[in-house]
């Protein structure tokens, strides 16, 4: 196993339950390599999105536990970060962190014609979907479904 690879697991398995109780998600412990620095970037989620103080008051305790717990130093730059709201929902834990936002959600194959619906994501018995606008509750399979993503709309604009 690299060292990097080793290293994330280890910090996601040391600061994943401290991001749980501040009601944050770890999402992803990032090495890479930009304009020649190498940066260790932690992306966390909540639900009703990450703000700045989310991502400060994390990186406060996380930055002292890598450094003086952990003792790693092998990156030039700490980072904490939303993973931006055009990042795709993946799992079971983003649907439920994100039930009742709105969200585009795109199917594999067309159910009753339609492939493509706008509306409020919804979690019910294993299965996920959408409440639209005209009062219908589609829900699906998670294996029905090719993408779901968090939209903005505003309420005297939404689409039919």
């Amino acid at each position: 196993m690299s060292s990097n690879k080793m290293n994330t697991r280890i910090i996601t398995e040391r600061i994943a339950p401290v991001a749980e109780s501040m009601d944050l998600a770890l999402l992803d412990v990032l090495y890479v390599h930009e304009n020649g620095k190498r940066i260790l970037r932690l992306i966390i989620d909540k639900r009703g999105g990450v703000g700045i103080d989310d991502c400060e008051h994390l990186s406060e305790v996380a930055d002292r536990i890598i450094s003086e717990e952990i003792g790693l130093d092998d990156f030039d730059t700490f980072e904490v970060s939303s993973p931006g709201l055009d990042r795709p929902l993946k799992s079971m834990d983003d649907y439920i962190r994100h039930e009742g936002a709105y969200v585009r959600l795109s199917l594999y194959r067309a159910v009753n014609g339609e492939k493509r619906f706008l509306g409020l994501l919804t979690v019910e018995g294993g299965r996920v979907g959408v409440a639209l606008k005209d009062g219908r509750k589609m829900l699906f399979e998670p294996d029905q479904i090719a993408s779901i993503k968090r939209e903005i709309v505003f309420q005297d604009r939404m689409p039919d």
